[in-house]
């Protein structure tokens, strides 16, 4: 005799022992599982009060601004993009700092030395991180090894230059 068949047989031994109807049978192992289920629900829910915070504004001023010695218009998306775009750009010997904005898109760059600034090796140096300009393409190799997160749309419009 399978399990089935021997638990069939005792609920209807139960059933009929009591009197009830397999309706009513029913009805009873329905409450029957809604009591036990609030009892579990006590005893493991949670006991700790629940503390609704006041999101903060969303007024936020800027409070440092950038000058900077050249700005162009960078694809990407999030804060990884941020990093890698000025992590790339910061390694050349001729910039002392950059900060690309993820809402703005543009890349900013602070000159250690105005005179040594190569346009080629800034641009190489992004488009080999696998980012581009509107003027640039990102090598294909370095945008496809880019997290999914990181992966813009080619055909996003970004400024080419803030400082034309």
């Amino acid at each position: 005799m399978s399990f089935i068949k021997w638990h069939k047989n005792q609920v209807e031994k139960n059933l009929n022992m009591l009197g009830l109807s397999n309706y009513q049978g029913l009805w009873i192992s329905f409450i029957k599982g809604l009591i036990f289920g609030a009892v579990i629900m006590w005893f493991v829910g949670c006991k700790e009060k629940v503390v609704i915070k006041n999101v903060p504004s969303t007024n936020k001023q800027i409070t440092s601004v950038m000058e900077s010695d050249y700005s162009v218009g960078v694809k990407g998306n999030c804060g990884m993009c941020k990093k890698t775009i000025e992590n790339a750009v910061e390694e050349l010997d001729f910039i002392a700092k950059a900060e690309w904005g993820i809402s703005t898109k543009i890349l900013d760059v602070k000159f250690d030395d105005n005179f040594s600034f190569d346009l080629e090796l800034f641009n190489n140096a992004i488009t080999e991180s696998g980012y581009e300009t509107m003027n640039t393409t990102a090598n294909q190799e370095s945008y496809e090894a880019l997290p999914m997160c990181c992966k813009y749309d080619r055909k996003m419009q970004v400024y080419t230059s803030k400082s034309d």
